[in-house]
């Protein structure tokens, strides 16, 4: 038990500080380039992605105290902010198997994707900061529960367009990977 105690912690502690460093980003959006939004999200993305799938099973907490923190005008503002900055890179057609709107091909927008990232980590930390247990067990449980109801199919999906518009469009002769 103590083991699993110490596995959760360090994933709720690893999870918070990728938490934090992607709602800054989304919240100072007017001081970043499109290009540098773009390769941010392009490298977020699949680490977001690999950190919600390997966060432990925890179990759903009994007592009430599930509390969402970003309002709508919030998700607002973050959507616009991401959408303004991408201008016509926003939007993408992609044929998604899982859909069953009948429609072989839909529309989506990057912005939309992660505006509902933002407003699930942003609630995960707002929890976190709470730093009650019961905050805790819920930002643990629903940090899980939204990976795999919401944004880990949504990531999977903009990262393929983000690899699209930035490595496969470029020459190769043009194109260098940057060193961390």
């Amino acid at each position: 038990m103590q083991e699993e105690s110490q596995v959760l912690e360090r994933h709720l502690i690893e999870m918070l500080t990728l938490a934090g460093e992607y709602c800054i980003m989304m919240e100072k959006l007017e001081q970043v380039e499109k290009d540098d939004l773009l390769i941010f999200l392009q490298k977020v993305s699949p680490i977001l992605y690999i950190k919600g799938l390997l966060f432990p099973v925890t179990p759903e907490p009994e007592e009430g105290g599930d509390e969402r923190m970003v309002t709508e005008e919030q998700w607002e503002q973050v959507f616009n902010s991401i959408r303004n900055k991408l201008g016509e890179a926003d939007k993408f057609r992609f044929f998604d198997p899982i859909q069953e709107t009948g429609e072989d091909i839909q529309t989506f927008q990057l912005s939309e994707i992660y505006a509902d990232v933002y407003q699930d980590m942003k609630d995960f930390a707002w929890l976190m900061t709470k730093n009650t247990l019961l905050a805790r067990q819920f930002a643990a449980f629903n940090i899980r529960k939204y990976f795999i109801e919401n944004w880990g199919y949504k990531l999977l999906k903009a990262q393929i367009i983000l690899h699209s518009r930035l490595i496969k469009t470029k020459e190769t002769s043009d194109f260098e990977l940057e060193e961390e």
